[in-house]
């Protein structure tokens, strides 16, 4: 891609962070998003959101309920791939001592990540090429939290 193109795609992109920027999606950043990088392995949808006041909350902070919810949320919209996601569901919705009627569950379920201290940030929120590629990353982030919650 051109320069250009590029630097018009990122313009193009700014109604939509500032839109968001006001959403409650204040946590820790991009961290705990999986892969090596600072950015969490969001790549390019990272550098789109860096300086736009969006922050994605890191997973590894999410309570239980929520992480079981959104990975709800995450195999019932097809964003992760395959049997193992729907496996590890089951495996986690059995687990004692898991409140699936409680807010946390809900809005996981709904696409919230409920970070704590009556902080939120919503999936749904986004739009468009950004919902699609962070959601993903949300989700396979989910599904690894998930494993490790067993």
């Amino acid at each position: 891609m051109k320069k250009s193109n590029r630097f018009l795609a990122m313009i193009a992109a700014l109604p939509l962070a500032a839109a968001l920027s006001g959403a409650p999606a204040h946590a820790q950043g991009f961290g705990g998003l999986g892969g090596g990088s600072s950015s969490g392995g969001l790549g390019n949808a990272a550098s789109l959101l860096s300086g736009s006041g969006i922050n994605i909350p890191s997973v590894s902070s999410l309570p239980m309920p929520n992480v079981t919810g959104l990975l709800s949320y995450c195999v019932q919209n097809n964003y992760l791939d395959g049997n193992s996601p729907s496996t590890l569901l089951s495996s986690l919705k059995q687990k004692s001592g898991l409140d699936t009627s409680g807010s946390q569950y809900s809005n996981g379920q709904n696409g919230i990540l409920d970070t704590g201290n009556g902080n939120t940030f919503s999936l749904s929120s986004l739009t468009g090429n950004l919902k699609q590629k962070i959601t993903k990353k949300v989700c396979n982030a989910v599904m690894k939290q998930g494993q490790s919650l067993l």
